[in-house]
């Protein structure tokens, strides 16, 4: 127990994902298994820049790639997914945690060549994506009550959660729930996040 304590502490934090999605999973497995051509995955990785910048991707285009690839069109969609969530990851990084080095490692142990790492990481410096700006959870901070007792009720001893988060557009936000409406937020979340990890872009 405390060996897998000890491994959990000492892994390094990934500067991509708190949790890698599904699609990014699927990519990574291609790319090691040496199966797809490396003129289309670049061509996936500029198709995946020119969506993050807005701009439009003809289907000629999609043609050209099919007729390049021996692929079929199931495994290139899915490819192209998780191109663009890894695009957006990069892209998404704060400027003060990025570091260079350390994404191209992780891009490299995804399966990405060195060529190919340096250049999505470059991305960050060199492009510019039109990616919308989504309000930021700066902190949260909780406690708990306990109701003693009402003008009808000499003793209750309800426990109640009492949370405040501080956004970064609004300010600080507090609301105050009974225990089992926490449970049940704790299971929303929870089942959110379940769902997030399986969503394609």
């Amino acid at each position: 127990m405390l060996t897998t304590v000890s491994n959990t502490m000492n892994a390094s934090p990934s500067l991509l994902f708190v949790v890698v999605p599904k699609p990014v999973e699927q990519l990574s497995k291609q790319l090691q298994s040496k199966m797809v051509d490396p003129v289309v995955l670049q061509t996936l990785i500029d198709f995946s820049i020119r969506y993050w910048k807005g701009e439009e991707i003809c289907n000629s285009e999609w043609e050209n790639v099919m007729k390049e690839s021996y692929l079929p069109l199931t495994l290139l969609e899915e490819l192209f997914s998780g191109m663009l969530n890894l695009i957006f990851a990069v892209f998404r990084i704060p400027e003060k945690l990025f570091i260079s080095k350390l994404v191209c490692d992780e891009l490299i142990q995804l399966g990405f060549k060195m060529e190919q790492a340096e250049h999505i990481t470059n991305l960050k410096t060199t492009s510019k994506p039109d990616i919308p700006s989504f309000m930021k959870l700066r902190g949260v901070k909780w406690r708990i009550d306990v109701t003693i007792s009402t003008s009808n009720v000499c003793r209750i001893l309800e426990p109640w959660i009492l949370m405040e988060f501080n956004l970064s557009s609004v300010g600080p936000k507090t609301i105050h729930i009974p225990l089992t409406q926490f449970h049940s937020l704790r299971y929303q979340v929870a089942s959110c996040l379940t769902q997030l990890n399986k969503l394609s872009v």
